[in-house]
């Protein structure tokens, strides 16, 4: 609790702000909402040039200068770490910073005891972490060291805390780039662990730093060379019952055990990132089907409406299906062929009950041709397609090109037959391309085929359309009411939006 405070005034009179008449506890509830957390020294300093009254105030509140970032430098750092007296004390350094690694670690070291929270970030892996590596540094709640490279097999991990247990109270624990000996902390209050780029872990002593977190609720592995699945590697369960978040950035055999032998109960999110080189099929991640996963999938996936697939420029794709993210690095395969595999083993996974759903694809960037698009030709239906981004080359028109094409396979002849939703983010050249597009899939096939029932169907009616723009409103693209006046004809008078805004039908036709 703070300690008493200078008055901020006694006389009540017509001249005193109202705000001096605050209680001192609400006044510091206010004063915190002014404080930015990456440079509070400016706000503390504007803070106390409003008046002498709140220089006072500001200077002998603690709880105000708690938050000590190495952006404000040495100066502001020594007379934080002074103002704090006895408080719980968080601590931010960034890459890049004025103040150094080493100068940073030594001002605030004489408040080891009170560390409440340290984020180190650096370019390279520093020779030591001051007090990080003291057993004196016993009420730290959360810990993220962050160096720019990526350290080889041979680096030695740190020994944090003098080799004695982490602190009971340590809460969230990630580390980038940092190897870290883990094998004498015992985490066992631990609710956040991220392990990044840290190449020495081997399974079993991932393994058992999972056994030694009964409590983890979220859990992030990523770039960890050193994990390999081979006998004897144990294969016991580990229950983490509280574990609702899950992230896996690891080979596909290594993710594929993981979720073997993990049992997560209340998990509510799973994201998996894979590098595909052609060695491993993509679909080998979840096929054959993992006997104990299967729940956990069932759950993941239940709540899902529809199943977004996309696709970006870079050579990364993704799907999501409810709880269920899966993103595919494909520089070295068909990233198409891909995902309509992996696309297929969690809908053919068992209980995974996707038959009835519908996608949304996105196409992010990048511009697939028919052949490609018609791999999405077929269960689940795609009835929203999102075209954003610059392509390579050419616009859109190839992907208008081919909604305006009769095909010879696929369901009713048509590419996306139940599409019922287009979002475009605009550029200049593609209002040529769309109109032909929609007068071809539309409005011709009306005019030339019976509509008996015997016939061809066609295409389902789209229901909206809408044009977005990336940039500023100020450079955003000329308004052309003919063009939205002809594809609401075209379309068969599906709801327009303009840059979010719905246009009003009688306003368009006027």
């Amino acid at each position: 609790m703070d300690s008493p405070t200078p008055s901020l005034g006694s006389t009540r009179d017509y001249q005193e702000p109202c705000i001096h008449q605050l209680p001192h506890e609400i006044l510091i509830v206010i004063f915190h909402l002014c404080i930015a957390r990456l440079r509070p020294e400016k706000d503390l300093t504007r803070l106390r040039l409003v008046c002498h009254p709140w220089k006072g105030f500001v200077g002998s509140t603690p709880s105000l200068w708690t938050t000590i970032n190495a952006a404000d430098g040495l100066q502001h750092v020594r007379t934080a770490i002074a103002n704090t007296r006895e408080l719980p004390i968080d601590l931010i350094r960034y890459t890049n910073y004025p103040v150094s690694l080493d100068d940073f670690l030594i001002a605030v070291g004489g408040k080891i005891a009170y560390w409440r929270s340290v984020e180190l970030w650096s370019a390279a892996r520093p020779a030591s972490y001051g007090g990080l590596q003291m057993s004196e540094c016993n009420s730290l709640e959360k810990l993220i060291l962050h160096s720019g490279f990526m350290p080889s097999l041979q680096t030695t991990p740190l020994c944090l805390f003098d080799g004695s247990p982490a602190p009971a109270t340590l809460k969230e624990l990630s580390l980038h780039w940092v190897p870290v000996d883990l094998g004498t902390m015992r985490l066992s209050s631990l609710s956040k662990l991220e392990l990044r780029g840290v190449p020495h872990f081997a399974m079993e002593e991932i393994l058992l730093v999972l056994e030694n977190c009964p409590i983890l609720v979220d859990l992030r592995l990523q770039h960890l060379a050193g994990l390999r699945v081979s006998d004897p590697v144990s294969g016991v369960p580990i229950h983490l019952g509280s574990l609702t978040t899950c992230t896996f950035y690891l080979p596909i055999t290594v993710t594929r055990f993981l979720i073997s032998i993990i049992h997560t109960p209340s998990l509510r999110r799973m994201d998996i990132y894979c590098d595909l080189d052609g060695s491993i099929p993509a679909s080998s991640l979840f096929s054959p089907p993992i006997t104990t996963f299967a729940p956990t999938l069932r759950r993941l996936i239940s709540p899902a409406q529809y199943i977004d697939i996309e696709f970006e420029e870079d050579e990364r794709s993704s799907i999501v299906f409810g709880g269920l993210g899966v993103t595919l690095e494909t520089a070295n395969v068909d990233q198409y062929r891909c995902s309509r595999d992996m696309l297929d083993s969690l809908m053919s996974y068992p209980g995974a009950n996707g038959a009835g759903l519908n996608a949304h694809l996105r196409l992010d960037g990048i511009e697939p041709d028919l052949e490609n698009l018609l791999l999405f030709n077929c269960q689940p239906m795609v009835k929203e397609l999102v075209v954003t981004g610059w392509f390579r080359g050419d616009t859109s028109t190839e992907v208008y090109a081919s909604l305006g094409s009769r095909i010879l396979n696929g369901p009713e002849g048509w590419l996306f037959p139940e599409l019922e939703v287009i979002k475009h983010y605009l550029d200049d050249d593609f209002y040529d391309s769309f109109e032909m597009a929609l007068e071809r899939r539309y409005c011709e096939v009306r005019t030339t085929e019976e509509t008996s029932a015997t016939t061809r169907q066609f295409p389902r009616s789209l229901k909206e359309i809408h044009f977005h723009w990336e940039g500023s409103k100020a450079s955003g693209p000329e308004f052309k009411q003919d063009f939205l006046n002809r594809i609401r004809t075209l379309a068969g008078n599906p709801k327009i939006f303009w840059c979010g805004i719905l246009l009003d039908v009688d306003s368009m036709s006027a």
